[in-house]
């Protein structure tokens, strides 16, 4: 008897021929002859030490340890053909599409996706830009990037990057607000809102300033357009500083503020049969691996 994992055909063999119970009809189903599937039994038990057939009024019967084999064997065989279908399709599939916020995705992934690439050359990205987010999303795109409260029924969610505003503006602007910068000196400065001033208000309380009268609040409903206002020294924004490294670090931008204000948070949202593409699974655990 020896240690070794039986050559796979023979493990085949076995496998057609229990379910079958016929050497013969075992044969048709793979092609060969029937005294080639009773040399491969053979070649088996031998491997085994132990016998997988009997026979019983001309009829071919499982013994205990061909009982004990044939559903093991049945569920490897499944295994292998599912892995090798994935496998199939990685190779040749569609591409993967990902709905996102076009802020996100120039802030914080394009800057990392070429190290994707680099590694998974065959899997192909379509990015597709969307402001509003729906679960209904994920019946037309196969993964998300929301960003959103957290709260995703049916979902699987995983927090990418915290999304906390804080206010930030540029240097120059730094320099007119005054030593020390206090919230209160937002007074005279220009707050540059999103769609609505609900977030602003919101930080201004937490800050002590619930009164506070700017000299002037500019409505600015796109994000990169609001950015490149506060960088340009037209007034402070709020963001998230997860994803303004580059402009922090290079000093573009100032965070001169220690508050910040909870708010969402952009998260990674799938539906769970989505992991059987694996491409998918592949792009989500580097996704996880990059926010870590």
């Amino acid at each position: 008897m020896t240690n070794r994992l039986p050559p796979l055909n023979t493990l085949k063999t076995f496998e057609v021929a229990a379910r079958h119970l016929s050497f013969t009809q075992a044969s048709l189903e793979l092609n060969v002859t029937p005294s080639a599937i009773s040399h491969q039994i053979k070649l088996l038990e031998e491997n085994l030490g132990v016998r997988l057939f009997r026979r019983e009024n001309n009829r071919l019967l499982l013994t205990d340890a061909g009982s004990y084999l044939l559903p093991e064997c049945s569920r490897t065989f499944t295994h292998l053909l599912d892995v090798t279908q994935k496998v199939r399709e990685l190779g040749n599939g569609r591409p993967l599409t990902i709905a996102l916020r076009p802020y996100f995705a120039q802030k914080w992934l394009m800057p990392r996706v070429s190290s994707f690439w680099q590694q998974h050359p065959d899997i192909e990205l379509s990015l597709h830009h969307t402001i509003q987010f729906s679960p209904t999303s994920l019946d037309t795109y196969d993964i998300a990037i929301a960003w959103a409260s957290g709260q995703f029924p049916g979902l699987e969610s995983h927090l990418l990057v915290n999304g906390d505003l804080t206010p930030v503006c540029s240097p120059r602007t730094l320099k007119a607000l005054g030593e020390p910068a206090t919230a209160a000196a937002l007074a005279g400065q220009v707050l540059l809102d999103e769609e609505t001033s609900d977030n602003w208000d919101r930080w201004l309380d937490l800050a002590g300033q619930p009164r506070l009268k700017p000299f002037k609040r500019v409505s600015i409903d796109d994000t990169n357009v609001r950015l490149h206002a506060a960088i340009d020294g037209q007034g402070f924004i709020l963001t998230c500083l997860s994803l303004l490294e580059r402009e922090l670090s290079e000093g573009t931008l100032v965070a001169p503020f220690a508050t910040a204000l909870p708010h969402y948070s952009y998260y990674l949202l799938y539906r769970p049969d989505v992991l059987n593409n694996p491409q998918a699974r592949i792009f989500i655990d580097w996704l996880k691996a990059q926010a870590a």
